[in-house]
């Protein structure tokens, strides 16, 4: 007998997946648990054009983020800190700052964990930042560290 799991069921199958089962099992357990249904013809051309859909939704998401990617790799983000009249730095810069730089200037929603800098910036000059955008997508980026 052939189910189309509609909830992930432990040891037996995942959301979304088709399989071959015993029809005792099939009847008794998942389809009277709700974690599956009869695989019809036409339930598995649904499910078949969900995951053709789906996985054209990330393909275009993979190319928004590439884009996104070369973007970011293009530009340099400046910000500025107090620095004394001898040079001295009074403040540093961490990755929130970084972050609400980027996020204003780009009009995104990263966040703070997708950011990796090497330490605390407490000089001035250019320093590269790793920005994490997606699993194996990855930009690296300048900030330009100033005087206010």
């Amino acid at each position: 007998m052939k189910v189309i799991f509609i909830k992930d069921a432990p040891g037996a199958g995942k959301k979304g997946e088709i399989k071959e089962v015993q029809s005792g099992y099939g009847n008794n357990f998942l389809i009277a648990k709700g974690f599956a249904q009869i695989a019809t013809a036409q339930i598995q051309a649904k499910v078949d054009k969900e995951q053709r859909e789906a996985h054209t939704k990330k393909l275009k998401e993979i190319e928004k983020l590439r884009v996104l990617k070369a973007d970011l790799e293009k530009r340099t983000f400046t910000l500025k800190i107090k620095v004394g009249e001898k040079g001295q730095v009074f403040s540093s810069v961490h990755e929130k700052d970084i972050l609400s730089a980027i996020n204003s200037k780009m009009g995104l929603q990263l966040e703070k964990s997708q950011i990796k800098i090497s330490g605390v910036i407490k000089t001035l000059g250019i320093h590269p930042v790793v920005l994490h955008l997606a699993s194996g997508i990855t930009a690296e980026t300048k900030i330009n560290v100033e005087a206010e």
